[in-house]
């Protein structure tokens, strides 16, 4: 299991991660940066906060998690939890000259894998993003809101159906290796998929018994939430 690059001397932009005082799609960028020993403020906006920054236009897409990268004076917003996280692994590399955990491959082919494995978290989420915020994609006359019979019948198809086809898919990944991707340390892909995984098993419907059927991926979270960057996270932020 890869440690946590240690705190040292190194060129690096200052970097201020913006997302909610929740995990959802911040937590796998934090992870990932405290992963690779890079420094970065935590901002945890407020509703208020949120909602000025979106009316200013200082968020594209009028999104969070956003990153924002501060260099000579010059500072840009990155936005998209995928873009930001192999931002992240890149700077990893080039802020540790090499020396740090290889979150992302440098070999095209294996690089293309993550790709392939984070963009299937699209695909798996893409049912249940649609249900639970109707109005944003224009589902709320179609369902008839969150209490519908539409509603609850989609929430059955996705428990029974959707969900268990996607899980298939991941534990087949799994294989006999550690990682998502194949590779010897865990790449972005394990620091987006691992957090959903466990976010899914607490807080989907009955989803303790929906993960018992795929027992490599729950050995995969437990091997994920060991690793010593993971654990040091969590104790530093228990509260």
């Amino acid at each position: 299991m890869a440690d946590p690059v240690p705190k040292r001397a190194r060129i690096q932009p200052k970097l201020r991660l913006l997302y909610f005082d929740v995990t959802a799609k911040g937590e796998p960028i934090r992870l990932a940066l405290f992963h690779a020993g890079l420094d970065f403020d935590d901002v945890r906006l407020s509703s208020a906060e949120f909602k000025k920054m979106k009316e200013d236009g200082k968020l594209g897409f009028g999104q969070v998690p956003a990153l924002e990268v501060s260099t000579n004076g010059k500072i840009e917003l990155l936005v998209q939890t995928n873009a930001i996280l192999r931002y992240v692994a890149r700077l990893s590399m080039a802020a540790g000259a090499g020396t740090g955990p290889q979150l992302y491959p440098e070999d095209p082919l294996q690089a293309a894998k993550v790709d392939a494995v984070m963009d299937q978290l699209s695909d798996m989420t893409c049912g249940p993003m649609c249900v639970r915020y109707q109005d944003r994609f224009g589902f709320d006359e179609v369902l008839g809101g969150p209490d519908s019979e539409a509603t609850k019948k989609v929430h059955e198809a996705l428990r029974h159906k959707v969900l268990p086809r996607h899980l298939s898919f991941f534990q087949e990944l799994l294989g006999s290796g550690n990682w998502l991707a194949g590779t010897e340390q865990p790449s972005i892909a394990d620091f987006l998929m691992a957090p959903q995984f466990s976010w899914e098993r607490e807080n989907v419907y009955k989803g303790q018994d929906l993960y018992k059927q795929f027992p490599k991926i729950e050995d995969y979270m437990d091997r994920f939430h060991a690793l010593p960057s993971v654990m040091a996270w969590k104790a530093k932020h228990s509260d």
